[in-house]
Parts: structure tokens; C-alpha cells; sequence
């Protein structure tokens, strides 16, 4: 019978072999998984035997990922701020790029009442924000049923209360929010053949790839938001590193006057900030 240490070991050799972005990590996380023993405590219990079963079902974890699925979707959840949030293929995975969406939207109004989110996915989005902002009623769309059904399980879980609405983009609301965000499909089709194969082969399509050189959903917000938004009502982006002018253009061109595009911790543009409608923009006059 083999010992932890033996078994992950060999689980980092398959892994380095395949290589794998980090097998170490990758490693001792479906270990930590499949035994139940925090990964930063794994090496304490080292020279402890591991059942021939489960040593199965770790080398049938670790062969899967090898064919680089994605850890997230082996283990059926990832970290999101101070949340464990499940994830399935059927949603994307949530990004630390995305936490620090959330911190801008966070420090930006102490005070919002009403946030829409567009396109939530998993949830994670929605879900952080309703922990920031409790008194808050927050509507969040998707096209998916079944990331809906994975948003909605989030929710339960956290047991945070959140209006889950299958729309195309916008729903049926008399509300008007003090917050829209969404972090769209942004990958246009030339980019998209280039992802990682771990995104590529794993993730879903739909919630990735955007027409418009990747603009497409940003100009079908934008075009209707002010039928959403409150007098000060702000739009929070997340967007791909050289979309900042584009979406500047873009904001400007459906009757923005107020856009900010901020950096993530790498310093690449990530984030748009929009506001401001002109009361006399081209779409009143509509």
C-alpha cells in the first residue's frame, strides 16, 4: 500500500510529464480533494497509507488532468473572494482578475440599492456583491439554464438572496439600477484560437467568444442601458487588455460622456467605468 507522499509524488510526475501550468499545485490540490485533508497539511500526514481505492481514483483524477481539464471543474468548485463557489462546465470559471472587479464596484458607492448583473454565470459576481451590499436587490441574467440552475445553487448556499432571471442580456424590469455590471464574452474569433487548451477544450464557448472583434455584447449594453439605469447610475465592465479605447469610442459613440478604464494588478487595462448619459443623446431623440 502506498504511502500520500508516494502517491503524490507519482501525481507530479504524470503531471510534469504532461506539462502541465503547475503540477505541484495541481497535484496536491485533487489529493487534498479526494482526502479530505487540507492541502497545507498534507505533508503532516505523508507516511500515512492511502486506501487502494482512492489511490485509483487519484491517478483517474490525475489522468484527467493531464488532458489538461481544468482543476476548478475536476473538483467541481474554486475560491472567489471569501466564497467557495461550485463551478461545471456549464459556466466559466471565475477569475482573481474578476475579484478585483468586484473591489472597484465596492469602493466606487457605498450605497447602491438596485445592481443588475448581465451574463452572472456561476454567480460569483453576484453573489460577492450581495454580501457587500445586503440591503441591495440584485437582478442577475444569463442566457444558460443550466448556469443559471449553477448561479442559483451558489446563492442557496451562501444563503445570500438573489433574483436569478433568464434573459438575453436585459429582463423584464420596471427597476432602475444604480449598478449595471457584466463581464461579458469579449474574446473575439481571432483570439479565441489562441487560448490555452484548458480553455479552448473545457470552457464554455458561449460565454468566451463575441462577434465585433470581441465588442458585441458591450455595444448591445451600452445601446440600451439608459432604459436600465438611475439618473447616476453607473456600468462597471470587466474587458480584454486592448479593448480600453475601443470601448471608450464605443461608450462616447452610444452617448456616454464619463469613462474610466482601469488596470488589474499587472497593470493591463481590465476594467471600464462608464456614466454620464447625455440627456440629449442620439438614442432620446430616437
Amino acid at each position: 500500500m502506498q504511502t500520500l507522499l508516494e502517491a503524490l509524488n507519482k501525481g507530479i510526475s504524470l503531471l510534469q510529464e504532461a506539462e502541465t501550468e503547475n503540477p505541484f499545485l495541481e497535484a496536491e490540490l485533487l489529493l487534498e480533494h479526494l482526502v479530505q485533508i487540507p492541502r497545507l497539511e498534507l505533508h503532516a500526514y505523508c507516511f500515512e497509507p492511502i486506501d487502494d481505492n482512492l489511490l485509483k481514483q487519484y491517478f483517474a483524477l490525475i489522468s484527467r488532468r493531464a488532458t489538461f481539464e481544468p482543476v476548478q471543474y475536476i473538483i467541481g468548485n474554486t475560491q472567489f473572494l471569501d466564497f467557495i463557489i461550485k463551478v461545471t462546465p456549464d459556466v466559466l470559471i471565475p477569475r482573481p482578475e474578476t475579484e478585483l472587479l468586484v473591489d472597484y464596484i465596492k469602493h466606487d458607492n457605498p450605497k447602491l440599492k438596485h445592481i443588475l448583473e448581465i451574463g452572472t454565470g456561476s454567480g460569483a459576481i453576484a453573489i460577492a456583491l450581495k454580501s457587500y451590499f445586503p440591503e441591495a436587490e440584485i437582478i442577475a441574467t444569463d442566457i444558460s439554464g443550466p448556469a443559471l440552475e449553477v448561479a442559483r445553487e451558489n446563492a442557496l448556499a451562501t444563503k445570500l438572496e438573489i433574483e436569478f432571471v433568464h434573459a438575453d442580456i436585459f429582463p423584464v424590469t420596471d427597476y432602475e439600477f444604480d449598478l449595471i455590471v457584466s463581464n461579458p464574452p469579449y474574446i473575439s474569433a481571432e483570439d479565441y484560437d489562441k487560448l490555452p487548451a484548458e480553455v479552448k477544450n473545457f470552457e464554455p464557448q458561449g460565454a468566451l467568444l463575441a462577434r465585433e472583434n470581441g465588442l458585441f455584447f458591450y455595444r448591445m449594453i451600452l445601446e440600451k442601458a439608459e432604459s436600465y439605469l438611475s439618473d447616476k447610475g453607473v456600468i462597471f465592465f470587466e474587458i480584454g487588455e486592448e479593448q480600453g479605447n475601443s470601448l471608450i469610442l464605443l461608450a462616447k459613440d452610444c452617448g456616454f460622456e464619463d469613462i474610466d478604464i482601469y488596470q488589474d494588478l499587472c497593470g493591463k487595462d481590465r476594467y471600464a467605468r462608464i456614466s454620464g448619459i447625455k440627456v440629449n443623446s442620439v438614442f432620446n431623440l430616437l
